[in-house]
């Protein structure tokens, strides 16, 4: 089905079968009008002349019936087309070629209209049409000179100026046609390199369309992509039908970057659809894939819902202990101790969580600007070991509270980084001792190795703890996601933590790697070079 559409709505002659028509009737018209005006006692071959105008109307003949049978296929139209548009203009070449010499002495017109075939040969084939129409016509001056004879010096006046005008003008247009074709290319690439679709709804509401989708709707027809149902942007609710983008197009509607949900292969993609009306009527509909930057502001959104949930609740809590101190103060003379430090360890756990909650997004931020150190400062050196085993002791604290143990391996070795940035690679590190002790089981173990290999350090910390669905392992990167197995769980997370920690890594020259068994825990591996450039 897909190639089938593919084939209806594009293709190398997709405008040309029309004007093709539109050159042979004006052929068959321009002869029918000669003749009407040529007084007929000065035609000196009869047989010559009409024989001639006679084969070119049955060309047109032909190419109109054929056109009209082939059209019932459309792989029957494409490979008519093809054939017509080359064959027809030769025969209507050597037809005129020959028949033109019915009347020597008369009119130049049945030698004029050779200029007709001529650019439209020039048209198809460019400069090899120039040349086939050239031969054509220096064969149709040595045919008139066979023909007659005793008018050498007409003919080869004749014929040999048509043969200049026909090159001239076969020139031309080879050259203007062969820039279009540049430029028609150029625009492809364009488009194949923004993977923008640029579709053209003819009047009668069919598709003719150049370029190709990138991501996962690169190998389906628009046509497809864009029939019900599609989704709204936020890809809750799906399109009416009278809504939908192709049919508003089609019913003349200038859209400018309306923006649907869809699916292609099982993959839900986005697309932004904006359209324009060409000064013949057709509607130009352009369509380009857009589901990174569309997924990336719905993630953003939800995340701004999520932290303004994740603010709201600790400044509710501390504003409601706060007014419990106030009241009890005016209560009672005194407020017991107890009672006050009980309610301030409430206030400060809030006021941590709202710290936490800030300094991910400031962190975030600084990291997305590459403010990480600098490779082309003076040499330096940092301690890589040093480094994990300050982390390791200040998460200390926390993992024992929990009843976690932390062993380590390969620390016994001074691991030293040329030209890192300690403090940005001590967030780093502390982001994952964070959240192999945030999703471990409590009595469990976290695991912190340390090795040199070819040249990288490669830092492992691996967790025995909830693990995360193989689904989510490619988008735990992706800003302010949060893995299921953790929202099952119900641990508070921004999902900025990977992602921080990929920027710092990435911008010292390294790599962060994941396994994960969902229900056994976690492995992340950060690889460093030891000289960083």
């Amino acid at each position: 089905m897909r190639r089938a559409l593919r084939g209806e709505v594009s293709g190398p002659v997709a405008e040309m079968p029309m004007i093709a028509l539109g050159h042979q009737l004006t052929l068959s018209a321009c002869l029918v009008i000669g003749s009407l005006l040529l007084d007929g006692t000065r035609i000196e071959r009869p047989r010559l002349y009409w024989g001639g105008d006679l084969l070119v109307h049955a060309l047109t003949l032909l190419l109109v019936i054929g056109m009209i049978l082939a059209r019932r296929s459309d792989a029957g139209a494409a490979r008519f087309e093809r054939r017509a548009l080359l064959l027809v203009p030769v025969l209507d070449l050597l037809v005129l070629a020959v028949a033109r010499w019915g009347l020597v002495d008369a009119p130049v017109l049945r030698g004029a209209l050779m200029t007709l075939p001529a650019v439209w040969l020039a048209a198809q084939l460019r400069y090899r049409g120039v040349g086939l129409a050239l031969g054509i016509s220096v064969m149709s001056v040595v045919v008139g000179l066979v023909i007659a004879p005793g008018q050498a010096m007409t003919v080869l006046a004749r014929g040999f100026s048509l043969t200049l005008l026909i090159g001239a003008l076969g020139m031309v247009v080879a050259s203007i046609v062969s820039r279009l074709d540049e430029t028609s290319r150029r625009n492809a690439l364009i488009a194949d390199a923004i993977g923008a679709v640029e579709v053209v709804i003819q009047l009668d509401g069919s598709l003719r369309s150049r370029g190709r989708l990138k991501g996962a709707g690169r190998d389906v027809p628009v046509q497809e992509l864009l029939d019900d149902p599609v989704f709204t942007e936020n890809g809750r609710y799906p399109v009416r039908p009278d809504r939908n983008p192709l049919a508003r197009v089609r019913g003349g509607a200038e859209l400018d970057g309306q923006a649907v949900w869809t699916e292609a292969d099982g993959n839900r993609i986005a697309l932004s659809i904006s359209s324009t009306r060409l000064d013949d009527g057709r509607m130009l509909m352009v369509v380009h894939d857009v589901t990174t930057s569309l997924a990336a502001v719905l993630q953003e959104e939800q995340f701004l819902a999520g932290i303004s949930h994740e603010l709201k609740t600790p400044l509710t809590s501390i504003a409601g202990y706060v007014e419990l101190l106030a009241d009890e103060a005016e209560d009672a003379d005194a407020v017991p101790s107890a009672t006050v430090r009980s309610h301030l360890g409430v206030v400060s756990r809030n006021v941590d969580r709202l710290r936490s909650l800030i300094m991910g997004l400031l962190d975030s931020a600084r990291t997305s600007s590459d403010h990480i150190g600098s490779a082309s400062a003076p040499e330096h050196r940092t301690s890589l070991t040093r480094l994990v085993a300050e982390q390791i002791e200040a998460i200390g604290p926390r993992a024992r509270g929990r009843g976690l143990s932390i062993v380590t391996a390969g620390l016994e070795e001074d691991v030293e980084l040329v030209n890192a940035d300690p403090e940005r690679l001590g967030q780093a590190v502390d982001n994952l001792l964070s959240n192999a002790v945030t999703y471990s089981h409590d009595q469990g173990t976290i695991r912190v190795s340390l090795a040199v290999d070819e040249g990288r350090a490669r830092l492992q910390v691996a967790d025995e703890g909830i693990g995360i669905d193989a689904e989510d392992l490619d988008s735990l990167f992706t800003p302010y996601f949060r893995a299921r197995s953790a929202t099952r769980a119900g641990i508070s997370g921004n999902g900025l933590g990977l992602m921080i920690t990929r920027r710092i890594v990435r911008a010292h020259g390294g790599e962060v790697e994941i396994s994960s068994t969902l229900g056994q825990g976690t492995a992340i591996t950060l690889v460093l070079p030891l000289a960083r450039t």
